[in-house]
């Protein structure tokens, strides 16, 4: 007989209660394994998700601030989006203000 043979013969000679048992017992130790896991990404959600002191920068907005307007109003206009989107590229946080239209001035 191959080894093979005699796994098979020997694994229908075990008695049902004793097959039962070895299943349970590795059930439990599947869910009991993947309850630490989760236990551990839960730890890790809750140790990285500690918010570090915000940085704020006061900036002062005038009313009736005047710029001049050239014709290349519209490279201003990207290069002011560009430096924003730098600014806040590393930061998931939500804006303070908020760009609702942008209007050339006369």
């Amino acid at each position: 007989m191959t080894v093979a043979s005699t796994l098979i013969v020997a694994a229908f000679e075990m008695p049902l209660g004793e097959a039962a048992f070895i299943a349970v017992l590795g059930l439990l130790i599947v869910f009991a394994v993947l309850a630490v896991l989760v236990g551990i990404l839960w730890i890790f959600k809750a140790v990285f998700s500690i918010k570090i002191g915000k940085k704020t920068q006061n900036v002062a907005v005038t009313d009736n601030a005047a710029v001049s307007c050239d014709d290349d109003s519209d490279e201003l206009i990207a290069a002011i989006t560009a430096a924003l989107a730098c600014m806040y590229e590393e930061e998931i946080v939500k804006a303070p203000f908020v760009i609702k239209s942008i209007k050339k001035l006369k």
